[in-house]
């Protein structure tokens, strides 16, 4: 299998001259997972190490490209290459159909468990463009991968470099998720609770709520031991690196974790606010950002709900009503960022246009969450909605439907700043208890909420400005990747 590099420029060929300096800089592989949620925060990531003064080279598929452009844009010069590696053909995986996305976002739920396994078909191509960048004395000095492409792993070791295992997610999420697979708890009821006693505060999660990918496993199936696998690999990983801070998190990252080998983690979140990039993350907004923040001038600091539930979740027709009923009902001012293909009932933006907003695709949410009249987030408790709710000091109405949203919602109750209305993605609430749950998070009810999401709030600022924890631990994974210990 062939490495198909873009051409040749500065920003493509990772900004490397023929010098012995610059042979010499420590060279870092990036393998990103392609979901929009994962590649974002490794992205920022990329960006505040290149700024750093490290040369860094991310491996992407063709149709991942695009989504570089914003990082290659604002990092220095000759500071990242573009690795294009050939997306695994349909033929030689057999787990994939032909003319399938090369993204989640593009693919049906079916195909996300498949999709996982066959990346690990890129890592005979990656090791051989390692290979020749040794040849041409660009050795690579270590490896970070996303918690997905624990396929990483061996090729590192391979190398004879470190590898380090980057989470999108907390750090909770990570013990959570490795100890599902370390220990492969069985389910002997329909929604027996599973307890995690290695984890702080020993949380309990009903089987429903544990991770899909989870749950679905099947012992001897060629996809599940392949994703097992991923994740025992990352266990023998050199370290991990949360997109968390530790005032949410000190309890998962101060000290170290079975679930995790007790291998340190590296809290240097939230990415998005140490990168201090809004814009552009993800795609293009449905609607101006200015012409947003011109709508909810006209409201009240405080009085204002956000409604979004990613990208991947998309209501169904009985929800949709349940929501619009809810939001008819609790009087309150809204901005609804709906999905595109949510069935919003007929007649709905009409009757609330006078305090209502309704956008249909990427809605600028950053700069949403930071308007002043902005005081909750009905949200699916997708980490990064999460970090970016927690930045800018607004509470949250959960409704977790999948994924790490469960542990996510659970971790954002014990932490103050967050009130559960729903869950689950089949759930259908009451639209009068949900409009009653709208009213109490926007008024009086809501208070304490919101008061602890502004000292959270002003926590995450803290934590990314010079010398907050996030700084400090970004600090001391720059130094150990600057200075890997090569076996090889």
């Amino acid at each position: 299998m062939d490495v198909h590099a873009p051409p040749r420029s500065p920003a493509s060929d990772g900004g490397h001259g023929d010098g012995d300096g610059d042979t010499k800089k420590p060279h870092v592989l990036v393998v990103p997972y392609p979901a929009q949620g994962h590649m974002l925060p490794l992205l920022d990531l990329v960006a505040l190490l290149a700024a750093r003064g490290l040369a860094l080279a991310v491996a992407v598929t063709p149709g991942n490209v695009p989504l570089l452009a914003p990082l290659l844009a604002s990092c220095p010069p000759s500071s990242v290459a573009t690795v294009t590696l050939p997306f695994p053909a349909a033929s030689a995986s057999g787990l994939l159909p032909a003319g399938c996305g090369e993204n989640t976002k593009d693919l049906p739920g079916h195909l996300f468990r498949p999709f996982m396994a066959s990346l690990a078909a890129l890592r005979a191509p990656l090791l051989a463009w390692c290979k020749a960048q040794r040849r041409r004395r660009r050795r690579v000095t270590a490896v970070v991968s996303d918690m997905f492409t624990g396929w990483t792993q061996p090729l590192a070791a391979e190398l004879g470099v470190p590898h380090v295992t980057f989470s999108a997610s907390g750090a909770h999420y990570l013990a959570v998720s490795h100890s599902l697979w370390r220990r492969l708890p069985r389910r002997r009821c329909p929604d027996e609770a599973v307890s995690f006693q290695d984890v702080p505060g020993s949380p309990t999660f009903r089987w429903s709520h544990l991770s899909w990918l989870y749950r679905t496993y099947v012992a001897g199936d060629e996809v599940s031991e392949a994703i097992r696998q991923f994740f025992l690999w990352n266990l023998e990983s050199s370290c991990f690196v949360a997109n968390s801070f530790t005032a949410i998190e000190a309890a998962y990252v101060d000290r170290p974790l079975p679930d995790l080998m007790e291998k340190k983690v590296f809290a240097v979140g939230p990415l998005s606010d140490a990168v201090g990039r809004c814009t552009d993350r993800g795609g293009k907004p449905a609607v101006a950002p200015a012409r947003v923040a011109a709508w909810l001038d006209a409201f009240d600091d405080g009085s204002v709900l956000y409604v979004c539930f990613g990208t991947q979740q998309a209501l169904s027709p009985a929800q949709a009503a349940s929501l619009a009923g809810a939001l008819g009902r609790s009087a309150a001012p809204f901005v609804w960022a709906a999905r595109g293909g949510t069935p919003v009932p007929g007649g709905f933006e009409a009757a609330t246009a006078a305090r209502g907003m309704v956008i249909r695709g990427w809605a600028p949410q950053v700069e949403i969450l930071r308007h002043r009249a902005v005081g909750c987030f009905l949200t699916h408790c997708g980490w990064n909605s999460v970090l970016e709710a927690v930045a800018a000091g607004v509470a949250m109405l959960a409704w977790p439907m999948s994924a790490d949203q469960f542990t996510n919602a659970w971790l954002l109750a014990e932490a103050g700043v967050a009130v559960a209305v729903a869950e689950g993605a089949d759930a259908v609430p009451d639209a009068g208890q949900m409009a009653d749950a709208i009213a109490s998070a926007i008024g009086n009810g809501g208070a304490s909420v919101r008061q602890r999401a502004a000292e959270l709030g002003r926590s995450t600022a803290a934590a990314v400005a010079e010398g907050g924890s996030s700084s400090v631990d970004l600090v001391e994974l720059v130094s150990m990747l600057s200075s890997p210990k090569l076996t090889n």
